[in-house]
């Protein structure tokens, strides 16, 4: 049987799609180091002892109807102040500031919520600093 240069083609794709096929679908695939997680996630489900470990103690405590609302509360720095040109796109010299409300439930934390000053922040980043020691 006489081979043709049509046939060594063939051969050579069918193989290129064998090696390359699981490179193409594995950079589809998400796996679980590849996703951040966020400090409002790593806190769910934790005790409240767990985080007055590694967040401290909070501002506030509020106590009722067997509900626990912890109030954390961090301001921009000095050096945090917007600038004319910035990323951030906040006015020159207006700081910024983020309350954490963590809400306790039967020992547990069911819920997390970030409140940004001024409201046209748009990023959680002084939020997610108050629990930066709250590993998942």
């Amino acid at each position: 049987m006489k081979r043709t240069c049509r046939d060594d083609r063939w051969w050579l794709l069918i193989v290129m799609l064998a090696i390359l096929s699981p490179a193409a679908i594995s950079g589809c695939v998400e796996t679980p180091s590849s996703r951040h997680v966020t400090a409002k996630q790593t806190l769910l489900g934790k005790s409240e002892a767990e985080v007055l470990t590694c967040a401290g103690a909070p501002r506030t405590v509020l106590s009722q109807d067997g509900l626990r609302v912890l109030s954390y509360s961090k301001e921009g720095g000095l050096l945090e102040r917007s600038f004319p040109g910035s990323k951030s796109g906040r006015p020159e010299g207006v700081r910024h500031a983020c309350t954490a409300i963590v809400t306790v439930e039967n020992d547990r934390i069911t819920q997390v919520q970030y409140h940004m000053t001024p409201e046209s922040t748009a990023t959680h980043e002084d939020c997610e600093e108050i629990f930066e020691r709250c590993e998942p």
